[in-house]
């Protein structure tokens, strides 16, 4: 494996984590339960009441 194949996995591997931390979140980090959304358009967790901010 060269260095500019290296590189490449980096960046790829950078874009891949910035396009899930700018996308919205599915499932709650503590239990894995789907997201819903409150009547405000707030995601949340329906087992332990957590909240996307």
């Amino acid at each position: 494996m060269s260095w500019e194949q290296l590189s490449d996995i980096a960046r790829e591997a950078s874009a891949v984590r910035e396009a899930e931390r700018s996308a919205p979140p599915v499932a709650c980090p503590n239990d894995g339960e789907p997201l819903v959304s409150n009547g405000a358009g707030v995601l949340g967790c329906s087992f332990d009441g957590w909240r996307a901010s």
